[in-house]
């Protein structure tokens, strides 16, 4: 409709308008008698005068906005394509600034533990239920990863175990799975035990520590790592905190209440452990 438009016809019709009222008032008026150029000018006319002159500024308005209406919707739509590319550039400098982070602390651990091997995988999906955590890794026995090998952060907090694997991906059992059970160290004091999920403390994403020896007391805010006992996992690798300390229902076996270091629920790159050197 806008191609029969213009604003020479917008001022041809106003035009039309403004003669076509000041004839019909002039006859209205005078009875035909005097010319409607002179009513112009009588103040009882100032009224219309002034109507006319905001009905101008409306449809030049309309004017403005029909003829604008497409350049403004092309600039629309190339703003939203700039926003759309801002947000692209902004998740992607995020996730290699994400990525950067991770290589650092992992270059700071694996300089600390000069004797592992570890191979980076992506988690790829999760498997849950009311008392099991695991989640699937995105490299299997092609790339060397084998049963029972120790899954960790880049920070080398113990996140779980490999406990099943295909030759393209694999199964770890996180540290909270009420199936696991780790040889472990309390740091501060030398305390041994045994490291496990719980059914009672499974929700709350903690892990028990019990089966403690006699040679030391339990503080809250220490550190439990692996003993390294068995083989399976190496020692000190770091796997939570005490939060608390209870009792057992017989009343006679203390246990420690540890939570996790690891972002459990949280991990989406992960290290499995293919090699390290086992302490005699």
């Amino acid at each position: 409709m806008k191609e029969f438009i213009s604003k020479k016809g917008i001022y041809i019709a106003i035009a039309a308008i403004l003669v076509a009222i000041a004839a019909a008032v002039t006859v209205a008026v005078t009875g035909g008698h005097a010319g409607f150029a002179s009513l112009l000018s009588e103040p009882f006319f100032k009224p219309v005068k002034s109507a006319l002159t905001s009905l101008v500024g409306s449809l030049e308005h309309a004017y403005d906005y029909i003829y604008r209406y497409d350049e403004m919707e092309a600039e629309n739509q190339r703003l939203r394509a700039r926003i759309a590319e801002l947000e692209r550039d902004y998740r992607e400098y995020t996730e290699i600034s994400e990525e950067n982070a991770r290589l650092r602390a992992l270059l700071g651990f694996a300089g600390r533990h000069e004797d592992l091997v570890m191979e980076p995988v992506t988690v790829v999906s999760w498997t849950a239920s009311n008392f099991s955590s695991s989640f699937t890794i995105s490299k299997g026995s092609s790339s060397g990863v084998e049963l029972y090998d120790p899954v960790v952060t880049e920070n080398g907090y113990l996140v779980g175990q490999v406990t099943s694997v295909t030759s393209t991906s694999a199964t770890v059992t996180t540290v909270i799975d009420t199936s696991l059970r780790i040889g472990a160290l309390i740091s501060e004091g030398g305390v041994t035990g045994v490291l496990s999920g719980d059914y009672d403390l499974f929700r709350s994403g903690l892990m028990k520590l019990s089966y403690l020896g006699e040679d030391g007391s339990l503080i809250i805010g220490s550190t439990v790592v692996t003993s390294g006992s068995g083989g399976v996992y190496p020692a000190g690798l770091v796997v939570g905190t005490i939060s608390g300390i209870a009792v057992g229902s017989s009343g006679l076996d203390p246990y420690a209440i540890v939570e996790p270091s690891a972002d459990i629920s949280g991990v989406t790159h992960v290290y499995v452990i293919t090699d390290f050197a086992v302490n005699e």
